[in-house]
């Protein structure tokens, strides 16, 4: 049993690991409380870019190894998906700094694109946690 826990432990870090970077600055970690009806666990930490140096922190909780692993590379999914989209719609026309080829100001892309993108997000992340917690 033990061993077990053990490789699915590996398995999931090594599925973290494999996270390209995203714009929002978050990092991934996997936490296991045996014992607990919900022992599987991702906590998500997300960079606050109006405070640097701080963090917003999520845990969800999941029953199963399996179902973590889905959420995760669902979020990987959803993490090159958003990687496209800023992309495609952050390049800047004619080398004209500072702004995007949507004639969006870059520092406003997450106030006018957000919306489109948290839509994105849960058309892409459909293993939804049975429980979630914020941290400080």
């Amino acid at each position: 049993m033990a061993h077990n826990l053990i490789e699915q432990i590996r398995d999931l870090a090594a599925l973290i690991a494999s996270m390209p970077p995203g714009l929002s600055h978050a990092t991934l970690r996997i936490a296991v409380v045996v014992g607990d009806a919900l022992p599987w666990r991702i906590v998500e930490s997300i960079a606050n870019s109006m405070r640097p140096g701080t963090y917003r922190r999520k845990m969800s909780y999941f029953r199963t190894a399996e179902q973590a692993r889905r959420s995760v590379r669902e979020r990987i999914e959803w993490r090159l998906a958003d990687s496209r989209f800023a992309r495609q719609h952050m390049n800047t026309p004619g080398d004209f700094p500072g702004i995007t080829t949507d004639l969006v100001p870059q520092h406003l892309f997450d106030v006018m694109f957000g919306e489109v993108r948290a839509k994105m997000r849960s058309a892409i992340c459909t293993t939804l946690p049975e429980r979630t917690a914020s941290m400080r």
